[in-house]
Order: C-alpha cells, then structure tokens, then sequence
C-alpha cells in the first residue's frame, strides 16, 4: 500500500488537536465548599465552632474504633464480615463499575480511529459492464469539545464514582458498627437469660420453703401457690428471651456471610467500656470525614457538570473525520496504478428545533441539582444531629448507670433482710415477691443500661467517621 495519503492523516489530526486545545473553553468552576454549604443549608443556620456538649474534646479522631473495646472476639468478628458480607463485595463491584463509566464517558474527548476493509460492486446497466473495487483505508473521527460538554460529561461521571466509593466507605463503616452492635445485643441476651434461670432457681427455692412452712402450718396454701407462679412465669420468660436470642445469632451470623446455623456462641461478658470520649473533632471537620456527607457533596458535584452538559449541548457542535487508504481496481492493478486517496472533512451541527427537548433537559439537570443541594443540606444537619446527641447520651448514659447501680446494690441488701424475716414469719409471702421482683428488675435495668452505653459509644464513632 502506498502510505503517502496516509502518512498526512496523523499531521493533519494533530494540527486539528492543537488548534482545538487552543480554543476550548475552560469548564464553569465548581462552587467551593463554603458556598455549596451556604446553599445547602437554611438561611441563618449557623454551625458552631465547637460542639455544644461541655467538656467534648476537639482534636481530630484517629485509630481503630473497634480495637478501644479489647474485645478479641468482637474484633475478629468485625474482620470477618468485613471479607464476606456480599453487600460489601456487590458495593465493590459498583465502584468498579462507576470507575469503567468514567473511561467510556472520557473516551469521546480523543479521536478515535478505525481500520476500514470492504469490496464495492458496480454495474453499468446501459453497457452491461460491472467493476469491483477493493480497498482498505484508516479512519479516523473527533468531536471537537470547543465549548467543554464532553469535559464536563467526564467531569459529572468521575464525581458519581467518588460519590460511589464515598457510599462504600460509608457502608463498610455501617457494617462494622451493626456488627459490633449486634454482638452487644446477643451478650445483652446471653445475661438476660442468665437472670431469667437465675429467677427460676430463686422461685423454686422459695417454692420448696413455702412447700415446708405449709406442712408446718406456718404458712397458707396461699404462698405455695404465689410461688408456683412465679417459677412458671420465669421459665416462660427464659424461653421468650431465647427466641429473640436465636434471632439475634442468626442475623449476625447472615452478616458475617456465614449460614446462619445458630452456632455463634456469645461472650458472657460485655466488652470493656473505653475509659473516655474520643477525640471528636471540630464540627466543620465532620464534613471531610464523614463518608455519607462526602458522597452527597460529590453528588451536588456530579449534579452540577450534568446541569453544564445540558446547557453547552444547545450550542454548535463541531466533528471531524477522515480517512486515508488505497483502492484496489483489478484492472488498474494489471497497469499498477491503483490510486491511494485522502478524504478530509468537518461538520458543524447547529441545533435548532428539538420539540423542546434540550431547554427541557436543562430545566431537568437544573432541578435535579437543586435536589442534590437540599439533600447535601438535610445529610450535614443529620450528621451534626447524631454526634451531639451521641455525645450529650454519653453522660446520661453513665449517670443512669450509676444510679442503677446504686439501686441494686440497696435492692440486694433489702431483699437478704426480707428473707431472714419471711424465714421468721414476720413478713408475707407478697411482700417478699414485691422485693424479689424488684431486685431482679434492676438486675435487668443494670444490663439493658450497660449494653446502651456501649451500643452509643459505638454510634458515637460512626456519627464522627471513625476509622476502623
């Protein structure tokens, strides 16, 4: 093949290319990070420097979350559904997908270029004669971006991706949270039923003495039959509390992607509580650090380059092609003059009349960012939402704790009296139940309060964007 029309092709093209770097438009810049949360955000909402809880520290948080609790099993838990959850394992998969769509949204920016092959067949049917032509040529087209609509498109596309990572960022956090909270709750179960047989043990003891009183005649058949009820209800309560513990396992085990077979054995003790609020940050910092707030950010992002694709696509575009080859004519070929060729061209296509179509689409994008602003706005105030009351929880959390405490240690030193004296006749079997009930209520209340301090502290760490 003669290669001197082709070897001008690639000349040409880059003579174009720089042509067209020279005269592109720069893309309307995005608005920065102050005034997208201006925008966002009510007018007269104002964030404050520091959080309102008294005393919440300001420095920036850092480190494994999970690791403060020292609990081997939970960490290993978390480590585990963080290899194979599939939710995580389909969010990967999305991330590489948005990553590929910001290649292929990418790609009209360069030329792109073809090889042609094919045999043409023609017929004079005045003369009855036919030819056949044969040829192959390199092709090549290129949409000029002078205005910036294909940057732009790139531009939308590569901040959905980051956008996408930013979401399976979030959801693994999410992840390891529930996870950690979950293994709280079967524990928190685990001593719920330790209580309940506990309870059991208690009545049928106080059964058997009621059982000897009465064939002492110390006692009516009146006691006998208050305790009888009492270790029915207990063993009732056992099993209640059991079902909800087979729930809990059977969850937990789906998210760590095991078969839920029930075989997940709790801990009979909760993980160490760490000793100290974390490092909270400063409340404009949850901005950066917060992976659902940075991916509704990048949203407005994506948001707006759309809004620019849509209005730069009702201005001139402007393509060019060409192609360069050589034709094989079998007649020619017998004298050796098969001709190469050179075919160059440039197209402009103003858009006119679309029913409508392209000023509807710029209404479209154009609302479509206004949403994605509101509800960049609606995430912030949320995320603010959740760490100042993680962190105004956290004290109440520890001064209810301590009251509960208070009131068992009492309710075990008036229940020990009650039984001296019921064993002395100088009580009622109803008023030792009514202590007997009250004691193992705060038992419960002392549980169900230490799991709620640890499951806020764990909230606590996701609302800042804790690492894991």
């Amino acid at each position: 093949m003669n290669t001197a029309g082709t070897s001008a092709l690639p000349r040409f093209l880059g003579a174009i290319a720089v042509s067209a770097a020279l005269a592109a438009c720069e893309l309307q810049p995005v608005p920065t990070d102050g005034a997208l949360l201006q925008q966002a955000l009510p007018e007269g909402t104002e964030i404050p420097a520091a959080w309102s809880t008294s005393g919440a520290p300001t420095s920036a948080v850092k480190g494994d979350w999970v690791a403060s609790f020292r609990d081997p099993n939970m960490s290993s838990l978390v480590r585990e559904g963080l290899k194979n959850n599939r939710d995580l394992v389909a969010a990967a998969a999305r991330v590489e997908a948005a990553l590929q769509t910001v290649v292929i949204s990418g790609a009209p920016i360069l030329p792109q270029v073809g090889l042609e092959l094919g045999t043409q067949r023609s017929e004079l049917t005045e003369t009855n004669r036919s030819s056949t032509l044969q040829g192959g040529a390199i092709a090549a087209s290129w949409e000029l971006d002078v205005w910036g609509k294909l940057r732009a498109n790139k531009a939308a596309s590569a901040a959905l991706a980051r956008a996408v990572a930013d979401d399976a960022r979030y959801l693994q956090q999410s992840l390891a949270a529930t996870i950690a909270r979950s293994w709280i709750a079967n524990i928190e179960l685990a001593r719920l039923i330790a209580v309940s047989r506990q309870a059991t043990t208690v009545y049928s003891n106080l059964l058997d003495l009621t059982d000897k009183k009465e064939a002492a005649g110390q006692v009516s058949e009146f006691d006998v039959v208050q305790a009888r009820s009492r270790v029915a209800a207990a063993k009732a309560a056992t099993s209640q509390i059991r079902t909800s513990q087979n729930e809990a396992i059977g969850s937990l085990e789906v998210l760590l992607g095991r078969y839920p077979g029930l075989k997940l054995k709790p801990a009979s003790n909760f993980p160490r509580m760490p000793g100290s609020l974390p490092n909270s940050g400063l409340p404009l910092s949850l901005l950066d650090r917060r992976p659902d707030v940075t991916a509704a950010r990048n949203k407005v992002i994506a948001a707006f380059y759309k809004s620019e694709t849509a209005k730069l696509a009702r201005l001139p575009g402007i393509s060019l092609n060409a192609a360069g080859g050589t034709l094989l004519d079998p007649e020619l070929a017998l004298l050796g003059t098969n001709p190469d060729f050179l075919r160059v061209g440039i197209n402009l296509l103003q858009p006119i009349f679309a029913g409508g179509a392209l000023q509807a689409d710029v209404v479209r994008m154009t609302t479509k960012q206004s949403a994605a602003v509101a509800e960049y706005g609606q995430t912030v105030l949320e995320a603010f939402n959740e760490v100042e009351t993680a962190l105004a929880n956290e004290k109440v959390l520890r001064a209810e704790l301590a009251n509960w405490r208070e009131s068992l240690k009492d309710a075990n030193d008036a229940l020990e009296l009650a039984n001296d004296r019921y064993v002395q006749g100088t009580i009622d079997m109803t008023g030792l139940l009514v202590l007997q009930q009250f004691q193992l209520e705060r038992q419960v209340n002392v549980i169900e309060t230490e799991a709620a301090l640890l499951n806020n502290r764990i909230l606590l760490y996701m609302a800042l964007g804790e690492s894991i």
